[in-house]
C-alpha cells in the first residue's frame, strides 16, 4: 500500500509540475500607445520579439519570473509576473531622448497621466483603414468629431471637433503649428502624403495640453514623422481605386547607424478622375529628413511638400437638381423640384468642368505648393534640464480657377462649353472689332512667406516635479491677387475692376493682375510657462501663456473702379486711355493709399487640470481653462475687395472661451474605456463672413459697408464615451458615443460703431438654436477579426444625427428669430477592411483591399440653410430653401505593399 500511495504522489507532482500555462502580451509606445513592432521580450534563456500587432506568446511553469523588453531607441523595462494561470501583460516603454524632444515639442498627452481627453490614431490604423482618403476622414472614428470630404475634391476634406470648425482646431506637425495665420484655416490637399511618414497621430479634443498660445477650443491634432526612432526599413507601395486612381509610393527610414546618423525620405505620386466629375487629381509628395544624434545633443533636418492640382466643387446644390426621388422622400414638394432648372442629376454631377480639344478642363481647378522645412535641436545638457529649440520655414504657392467675364455658355448636356467660348473669343463683330477674350479662367492666388522658432525648456525641479517653458515666434507674409489664368484661344482681357498702380496698359494678358492685390501680415510673439506635478497617484499641471499679435495690410490697387462714358469697360486711375479710336480723360488721377499699419492684439491662456489613478486600473482626471483669444485678420481689418474701401474695423474685441471637463478611464488587457463631458462658453464669437449694413439707416438706399459683429455666443456640452474590448486574443471590438448640446446663447442688439461714427443697432435672436454644420450625435463602432495569423477582416460604422445646416445666427431677425436651421436627415456609413501580411523570400509583403460606404448609402453630408444663390431660393428653413453636399457612393481601392 506505501509503494502505491507514493507511485500516486510522484505521478501527482510530475503532472503538476509539466502544467504549462500561456504569458501573453503586448509591447506599446507609453506615449502614443503604438504596437511597438519586432520588440524583443527575454524570459529567463527564453526570447522572441513582437508581431505586426506589438504582441508575444510564452508557455510558462508556474512560477514566478522576470520579463524585459526592449526596441530600438526605446528604455528598456522589466517586470516580475506570478504564473498561477493563463496571464496577459501590458510592457509600456519610455521613448529615448530623440522621441522624448518631439513629445515635449508636441505636447503628446498620455494615458493615466495626461489630464485630457483624447484618442491615439495608431500607424496600423492609419495603413488599414485610410484607404485614399483625406486624413480627418479617418478621425470620424474618434468620439466628437465630424469629418466630410465637402463638394468631393482631392484634399477638400474638412473636420470639427465638439461642433468647432478647422479654424479653431489647432494642427501641430512635429510641434509646429500648421493653421493658416490669417484665417486659421488647414487646407488638407497640402498635406497629401504625410500618411507615409506618420509614426502617430493623436486628437486632443477640448483645450487639450498644448502648451502654446493656440487656437484649440475644440482640439488639437498632432501628428508626428518617422525618424531615427524607426526601424530600419525600406517599402514600395502600389495603390489603385475607382475612377483611375493610381498612388505609387517609396519609403525608406536607416534607423540609427553606429555613428549617430539616420535618414528618412518618401515618395508619393497619384492622380485619378475623382468620384465626382470633373474632379480630377495629380499630385506629387516628397520628404526628406536627416537626423544626427552628437553625445547629449540632437540635430535634424526635414522637408515635406506636396505640389498638386485638383479639380473642385465649390458649391452646394439644391437637393432636387442632384436626386428627385429622395429629395421627395425627405419633404420636399414635387411643386419645388419642377421650378428647378434642373433636375436629377446624380451624385456626382459637377457643373464646374467641360472639355477643349478632348481634354478635361475644370473651370474650378486648385493648385498649389506649400513645402515646410525645419531644422530642430535637442540638447539634454544635465540629467534634469532639457531643452529643445525648432526653426521652420513654409513657402506657398498657388490658387484656385473660377470663370470671368461673359458667362461662358453651356452644351446641350449642361457642361460647359469651353470649344465655344474660344470660337466666341476669337470671332470679331462691331461690338468686338478685335479678338479681345470675352470669357476668361481667372486665378486667385493666396501665396504666403512664414517663419517661425519654437524654443522650449524643460526642467525637473525634483523627482516629482517638472517647469516647461519657451517662446514661440512667428511671422507671416500673405499675398493675395487675381489674375488672368487663361484666356481661352483670345489675345486679351479688360476686366471690369481694379488694376495695379504701376498698371498703364489696360490690356491683359495671362498672368497680369486685376480686380485685387494686396499683401496682409501677421507676426506673433508668444511666451508660455507650465508647471506639472507628478507621483504614483497624482498628475497635475498649470499652464499660462500669452502671445501679442499684429496686423498689417499694403494694398497694391486703386481704391475704386472708373466708368468710361458710353462703354461698360472699366480702367485704372491713369490720366488718358484709349479705347476704339478714341481717348477719354479720366477723373480723379490721384490715388489713395489704403494700407493699414499695425493692429497689435493681446492674447492670453490659462489652464489647469489634473488626474488621479485610483488603482492600476481605473482613473479620473478634471481640467478648466480660460482663453482671451485675439480675433481673426479678416475681423479685424475689412479686406474686401469689391466695391468697398479697406479699412479697419471698429469692434474686434476678443474673443472668450471658458471651458470644463470631467473624464474617467478604465483599463485592463482585455477591456478599456473613457468616459469625458464637457462643457465650453464661447463668448464674443466672431462670424465667419461679415455682414454689411446701411451707413445711413433712415436712408435704404445708401451705401452699405461691410461691419464686424460682436456680441454673439454660444455653448458646447456634451457627453462622450469610446471602449475596445478584446474576448479573444483574434478579435477586437471598438465603440464609441457622443452626445452633444451646442447651441446659441444670444439674444440682443449689437452695437456697431460706423465710420461716420454713428452707432448701429443690429438686432438678432438666435438664443437657444442649435449650432449648425456638424452631427451632434455619434455612435460607431468596429470589429476585427483575425482567423489566422496575420489575415484580418474589419467592418466599421458609424452613424450621424441631429445634424444641422450651416447658417449665420445674425441673420434670425424679426420673424425668423430663435428657428432652427433646416436638420439633415441621419445616416450611417460602412466601411470593409481585409488585408494580409506574409513573408515572400527576404520581403515583407502586404496586400489590402477597402470598400468605403460599403452599402453605398445616399446621404446628405453639407447643407447650407435658406441659400440665397438657389434657384429658385426659399426661406422657409426646411429641405427646398436649403442647398447640399451629397455624399460619395461606394469606391473601393486595392494596394500591395513590398517591404524589406
Amino acid at each position: 500500500m506505501r509503494i502505491v500511495l507514493s507511485i500516486l504522489f510522484l505521478m501527482t507532482s510530475l503532472f503538476g509540475y509539466s502544467q504549462q500555462y500561456k504569458l501573453t502580451g503586448t509591447v506599446t509606445d507609453a506615449f502614443s500607445s503604438e504596437p511597438l513592432i519586432g520588440a524583443t521580450v527575454i524570459i529567463q534563456d527564453m526570447g522572441t520579439v513582437t508581431d505586426f500587432n506589438g504582441r508575444f506568446e510564452f508557455k510558462l511553469n508556474p512560477g514566478t519570473y522576470s520579463v524585459s523588453s526592449s526596441y530600438v531607441s526605446y528604455q528598456s523595462k522589466s517586470m516580475e509576473v506570478t504564473i498561477q494561470s493563463d496571464l496577459d501583460i501590458a510592457l509600456e516603454l519610455e521613448p529615448g531622448n530623440v522621441m522624448k524632444e518631439i513629445t515635449i515639442t508636441a505636447d503628446i498627452a498620455k494615458e493615466r497621466e495626461t489630464p485630457v481627453a483624447f484618442s491615439n490614431i495608431p500607424t496600423i490604423k492609419i495603413e488599414e483603414e485610410l484607404a485614399a482618403q483625406d486624413i480627418p476622414m479617418l478621425l470620424n472614428s474618434t468620439p466628437g468629431a465630424y469629418a466630410t470630404q465637402s463638394g468631393g475634391g482631392d484634399g477638400d476634406a474638412r473636420i470639427t471637433i465638439r461642433g468647432f470648425n478647422q479654424r479653431n482646431i489647432a494642427v501641430m506637425l512635429d510641434g509646429i503649428p500648421v493653421n493658416d495665420m490669417e484665417n486659421g484655416q488647414v487646407y488638407w490637399s497640402n498635406w497629401f502624403g504625410l500618411d507615409l511618414v506618420t509614426q502617430t497621430m493623436q486628437v486632443q479634443r477640448g483645450l487639450g495640453a498644448s502648451k502654446l498660445s493656440i487656437p484649440s477650443i475644440g482640439g488639437t491634432i498632432n501628428i508626428l514623422t518617422k525618424g531615427i526612432d524607426a526601424k530600419r526599413s525600406m517599402r514600395f507601395k502600389q495603390e489603385v481605386g475607382n475612377n483611375g486612381f493610381l498612388r505609387s509610393t517609396l519609403g525608406m527610414t536607416t534607423g540609427r547607424f553606429g555613428n549617430g546618423w539616420g535618414i528618412s525620405g518618401a515618395l508619393s505620386y497619384k492622380q485619378g478622375d475623382g468620384w465626382v466629375d470633373g474632379t480630377f487629381t495629380k499630385g506629387l509628395f516628397y520628404y526628406l529628413r536627416i537626423d544626427k544624434q552628437i553625445g547629449d545633443h540632437f540635430i535634424s533636418l526635414s522637408g515635406f511638400g506636396a505640389p498638386q492640382e485638383h479639380g473642385q466643387r465649390p458649391f452646394t446644390a439644391e437637393v432636387g437638381q442632384v436626386d428627385t426621388v429622395y429629395a421627395l422622400e425627405i419633404g420636399i414638394p414635387q411643386s419645388a423640384i419642377n421650378e428647378l432648372t434642373v433636375s436629377n442629376q446624380g451624385r456626382r454631377y459637377n457643373e464646374h468642368w467641360g472639355t477643349l480639344d478632348g481634354e478635361l478642363i475644370s473651370s474650378r481647378k486648385n493648385y498649389y505648393h506649400k513645402p515646410q522645412y525645419s531644422l530642430r535641436h535637442s540638447w539634454q545638457a544635465t540629467e534634469k534640464l532639457f531643452w529643445s529649440n525648432v526653426a521652420y520655414l513654409s513657402i506657398g504657392k498657388g490658387g484656385g480657377t473660377a470663370p470671368d467675364g461673359l458667362t461662358i455658355p453651356r452644351t446641350d448636356d449642361g457642361l460647359v462649353d469651353f470649344e465655344q467660348a474660344r470660337i466666341n473669343n476669337q470671332s470679331t463683330n462691331f461690338a468686338k472689332p478685335d479678338d479681345r477674350s470675352e470669357h476668361i479662367l481667372r486665378s486667385s492666388h493666396n501665396e504666403h512667406f512664414w517663419y517661425g522658432l519654437v524654443s522650449t525648456m524643460n526642467y525637473n525641479l525634483n523627482e516629482n516635479l517638472t517647469f516647461s517653458g519657451g517662446i514661440d515666434a512667428r511671422y507671416y507674409r500673405g499675398d493675395h491677387y487675381r489674375s488672368v489664368y487663361d484666356l481661352l484661344g483670345g489675345s486679351y482681357f479688360r476686366s471690369e475692376g481694379n488694376y495695379r498702380i504701376d498698371q498703364v496698359n489696360t490690356k491683359l494678358g495671362e498672368t497680369d493682375r486685376f480686380s485685387y492685390d494686396y499683401s496682409g501680415f501677421v507676426r506673433w510673439s508668444g511666451l508660455f510657462g507650465l508647471m506639472e506635478y507628478k507621483n504614483d497617484k497624482f498628475s497635475g499641471f498649470v499652464n499660462f501663456s500669452s502671445a501679442l499679435s499684429g496686423y498689417r495690410l499694403e494694398d497694391y490697387m486703386k481704391p475704386k473702379v472708373i466708368n468710361l462714358t458710353d462703354t461698360s469697360l472699366y480702367v485704372s486711375y491713369i490720366e488718358n486711355v484709349e479705347y476704339n479710336g478714341t481717348t477719354y480723360t479720366l477723373d480723379s488721377p490721384e490715388a489713395e493709399d489704403q494700407s493699414i499699419d499695425w493692429i497689435n492684439l493681446v492674447s492670453y491662456t490659462m489652464k489647469a487640470g489634473g488626474s488621479y489613478n485610483l488603482n492600476d486600473r481605473n482613473s479620473v482626471f478634471v481640467n478648466t481653462g480660460y482663453l482671451s483669444k485675439a480675433q481673426r485678420f479678416n475681423n479685424v481689418i475689412n479686406n474686401d475687395r469689391f466695391g468697398t474701401k479697406i479699412s479697419e474695423f471698429r469692434n474686434y474685441e476678443n474673443e472668450k472661451i471658458i471651458a470644463f471637463e470631467l473624464g474617467y478611464n478604465f483599463k485592463s488587457p482585455y477591456f478599456s474605456a473613457n468616459l469625458n463631458s464637457y462643457y465650453t462658453i464661447w463668448n464674443n464669437k466672431p462670424l465667419d463672413r461679415t455682414v454689411t449694413v446701411p451707413l445711413d439707416a433712415s436712408d435704404p438706399d445708401t451705401e452699405r459697408i461691410p461691419v464686424n459683429i460682436s456680441g454673439i455666443d454660444a455653448l458646447h456640452k456634451g457627453i462622450e464615451i469610446d471602449f475596445a474590448i478584446k474576448p479573444i486574443s483574434s478579435v477586437s471590438i471598438e465603440g464609441l458615443a457622443s452626445v452633444g448640446d451646442w447651441r446659441w446663447n444670444s439674444s440682443e442688439t449689437a452695437l456697431v460703431n460706423l465710420p461716420n461714427d454713428v452707432v448701429y443697432e443690429y438686432q438678432f435672436d438666435a438664443t437657444g438654436v442649435h449650432v449648425g454644420d456638424a452631427a451632434q450625435m455619434q455612435f460607431g463602432g468596429l470589429i476585427r477579426y483575425e482567423p489566422i495569423k496575420r489575415f484580418y477582416l474589419k467592418l466599421n460604422g458609424t452613424y450621424f444625427g441631429n445634424n444641422y445646416a450651416d447658417f449665420q445666427p445674425e441673420n434670425l431677425q424679426g420673424d425668423d428669430g430663435g428657428k432652427d436651421s433646416w436638420k439633415l436627415p441621419s445616416y450611417t456609413l460602412f466601411s470593409f477592411h481585409t488585408g494580409y501580411s506574409f513573408k515572400f523570400r527576404t520581403f515583407d509583403c502586404s496586400v489590402r483591399g477597402n470598400i468605403l460606404n460599403l452599402f453605398d448609402t445616399v446621404y446628405v453630408s453639407d447643407a447650407r440653410n435658406n441659400d440665397s444663390f438657389n434657384t429658385p431660393s426659399f426661406n422657409d428653413f426646411d429641405a427646398k430653401s436649403a442647398s447640399v453636399h451629397f455624399g460619395q457612393g461606394r469606391r473601393f481601392s486595392l494596394s500591395l505593399q513590398l517591404g524589406f
